[in-house]
């Protein structure tokens, strides 16, 4: 067997492979300047690349029982991963080294001091680039693929883990095993349904509630095999409060969905608590094992596509990600908010269930009164002092939104004029990608690629103007998912956007149009636009 130790540079490859005494081990780099005198380095691109595949053809010499050599996918924005790489290792270990320290030590490292001027951010992102990278290679050759901190391991501990793998630990095998059994309860290729079991079956997460323990092993939201291994290990010994999941509420959303059609729950969750879960709600496919990793699911689903069956998929984290993303169909349960595992994924071409109900921030005992009285048109202050106070509320309502619906692939279109200044703070806080939007003036952007679009603006009166950008909007992409978001909004113009998901800092009673005056009179009042920019 032969496994690939990869990982940025001074992550502690060297350091742990030297000290893998029962394990035959082979230096990369020192064996890549061995086959070639010494004069590495020198070579041109396409000689190197050469050498690297002699290197793969030099492990597949060796006859020992298991072999580990450290490796490298990339060095920066240069990908030196060859296809040979990915077809000579039957396992990839990836040793992730928080950024931080990777810094530190490159900044007294003589070797690596080419990337001494490296931000934090900067190697972080150069190490996720690996993973998610490596990660797909491995999907695509049916490999496993497993990712282990550097603070957390030690040569003892590599070391029991390698030859738990070499005696038949595998998040592939697994998935195979499984899928065996699906076809056994569903032998006819058709559809069906794969729900995730904790906060997706069931709104609660089943080992929390009975366990009354937190793990520490999925931070940092690897949810590889490893951590899954770790997850079993660590739970041998627990006990369950089985009394407790009488609390445990079924997902109706999901459950609707799939009760009457062709469905199995996959969970990593604990076996012994998903065999009661069974027995609570009447779950009749139901397979649930600490061992099955995000790779697990994936593969699962990956097998039954390739056995001809279609796969709509309902998951909530990460750990399901790329299950959802392999099925013919995957749906991500956010409910009331969004999985912190999440924040900085990719979500293209997923679908979405989530909670629609209307959040007021004004409702939530929220510390934003004064900012409140400074916007109403009966304050009397206009101009940068109520442009301030418009960015404060927006950066507040984006923080709230942030929580509820991915950053990435979001659209935040601004309402020009009024909700300038309100959109500026919102997207401050929030991110995604910033559009600019005046109605009188611009072309509606074409936002059809994106899942999410926020459309913000400072007052919503009759709503007439939203709903025709809607309208336009869901022209080109039925499918987009529309968010509305504003500083007030008038009560009777609520009821006609009940079918979206409004996020407000506070609901007004009052009705009137805007027009150049300074005070309210009758129908009429000062323009939020002109208010804002010192024009009354």
């Amino acid at each position: 067997m032969r496994i690939a130790l990869y990982g940025l540079p001074c992550a502690g490859k060297t350091t742990l492979m030297n000290n893998l005494s029962d394990i035959k081990t082979v230096n990369g780099s020192e064996t890549l300047k061995s086959l070639c005198n010494g004069t590495f380095l020198e070579l041109t691109e396409d000689e190197k690349v050469a050498v690297r595949i002699k290197y793969t053809e030099y492990l597949c010499s060796l006859d020992d029982e298991i072999i580990v050599s450290d490796g490298h996918y990339s060095f920066l924005d240069k990908v030196v991963f060859t296809e040979q790489d990915g077809d000579v290792y039957d396992v990839f270990i990836y040793l992730y080294c928080n950024a931080e320290i990777l810094k530190r030590r490159y900044e007294i490292s003589d070797k690596n001091e080419k990337y001494r001027d490296l931000s934090v951010a900067r190697i972080e992102n150069w190490q996720q680039f690996e993973i998610e990278n490596l990660r797909k290679e491995c999907h695509n050759r049916n490999k496993d693929f497993y990712v282990i901190k550097s603070n957390e391991i030690t040569a003892d501990k590599l070391s029991a883990f390698i030859h738990h793998i070499n005696i038949g630990y595998s998040s592939f095998d697994l998935a195979n095993k499984l899928t065996s059994e699906i076809c056994e309860k569903y032998p006819e290729p058709g559809h069906i349904h794969i729900v995730d079991g904790d906060k997706t079956a069931i709104i609660e997460d089943s080992f929390r509630v009975c366990s009354n323990h937190k793990t520490k092993i999925f931070e940092g939201d690897f949810y590889t095999g490893y951590q899954s291994y770790c997850f079993a290990k660590e739970n041998e010994d627990l006990q369950y409060d089985y009394s407790k999941l009488s609390s445990i509420t079924i997902n109706n959303d999901i459950w609707n969905k799939v009760k009457n059609e062709n469905y199995i729950i996959l969970s990593g969750g604990i076996t012994a608590l998903w065999d009661k879960l069974s027995s609570l709600f009447g779950f009749t496919a139901v397979f649930a094992n600490p061992l099955i990793s995000a790779d697990t699911k994936y593969y699962v689903t990956k097998l039954l596509r390739e056995k001809g069956y279609t796969i709509t998929a309902y998951g909530d984290s990460k750990n399901d990600l790329y299950m959802l993303k392999e099925a013919d169909n995957g749906y991500l349960y956010i409910g009331k908010r969004i999985s912190r595992s999440l924040l900085d994924s990719d979500l293209a071409e997923l679908d979405f269930i989530y909670d629609k109900s209307t959040v007021i921030i004004n409702d939530l005992n929220d510390t934003i009164g004064d900012d409140v009285a400074i916007t109403k048109s009966s304050s009397g202050i206009n101009g940068s002092l109520l442009a301030a106070a418009h960015l404060r509320l927006g950066e507040r309502l984006g923080k709230e939104i942030k929580t509820i619906i991915p950053t990435q692939n979001t659209a935040v279109i601004i309402m020009e004029r009024g909700g300038r200044f309100f959109g500026d703070g919102l997207y401050s806080e929030f991110g995604g990608v910033f559009y600019p939007y005046n109605p009188s003036k611009d072309e509606i952007p074409d936002v059809s690629k994106h899942n999410f679009i926020i459309i913000v603006d400072s007052v919503i009166n009759t709503g007439r103007t939203i709903l025709s950008v809607i309208e336009s909007i869901k022209r080109n992409n039925l499918k987009i998912e529309i968010i509305i978001a504003a500083n007030v909004i008038q009560r009777n113009a609520l009821d006609k956007m009940k079918q979206y998901k409004v996020f407000s800092i506070r609901l007004s009673d009052n009705y009137f149009i805007g027009k150049k005056q300074a005070v309210q009179t009758g129908n009429t009042g000062p323009d939020t636009a002109d208010r804002l920019y010192n024009l009354i």
